[in-house]
């Protein structure tokens, strides 16, 4: 990826924080009910696993490939010159590939005022908290309606800003993804 054009297509919202689109608003709206339907099929037949009262993870639902594409052709090559060194992906000169992150895992979680399985959002909102990840992308796949949906940071751990809120993005577009650094500090 030329360096260059990221400044084309990305906006940054604050340090370390970016934002751009990756899916058409027609996407999203099928694989929010694709999410649904799976959800309401689980709960139906098997209640027991509890698919439609918590975040689905894509690879156990089938869809594993959407995590690869967006690992591939997104995080892959943005996080090497975005994050290269605030979070210490500078092990490229010791190896002969591109690939500075080795693993991906991605999760579809809905957000509401008033949170039901039915509706496939399974919360009101998420604690501040950091993620297991070296780089985060959260990807909005709401409605053009719906309320919320802003992510508020507070601070990379280990830094002095760790805990004060240094800002807040606004809720993306749908089909808009958000990407930073798994170690900031965020709530939803």
């Amino acid at each position: 990826i030329d360096e260059s054009l990221l400044g084309e297509f990305m906006d940054q919202a604050m340090f370390d924080v970016y934002s751009f689109p990756i899916f058409e608003p027609e996407f999203c709206k099928l694989l929010r009910q694709t999410v649904r339907d799976l959800s309401w099929l689980a709960e139906k037949d098997y209640p027991h696993l509890n698919l439609g009262r918590r975040p689905l993870d894509l690879d156990d639902i089938g869809l594993g490939w959407i995590n690869d594409a967006i690992f591939a052709l997104f995080i892959q090559p943005i996080s090497r010159h975005l994050f290269a060194t605030t979070e210490l992906l500078t092990h490229a000169e010791k190896y002969d590939s591109e690939q500075l992150l080795d693993w991906r895992q991605g999760y579809i979680a809905g957000y509401s005022a008033s949170p039901t399985s039915a509706k496939g959002a399974n919360r009101h909102r998420l604690v501040p908290h950091t993620d297991d990840s070296e780089v985060t992308l959260n990807l909005c796949l709401g409605e053009e309606t719906f309320e919320g949906g802003a992510v508020e940071f507070y601070g990379l751990r280990g830094t002095e800003e760790e805990g004060e809120l240094v800002g807040k993005a606004r809720r993306p577009d749908v089909g808009t993804a958000l990407i930073h650094s798994g170690r900031h500090l965020h709530a939803v």
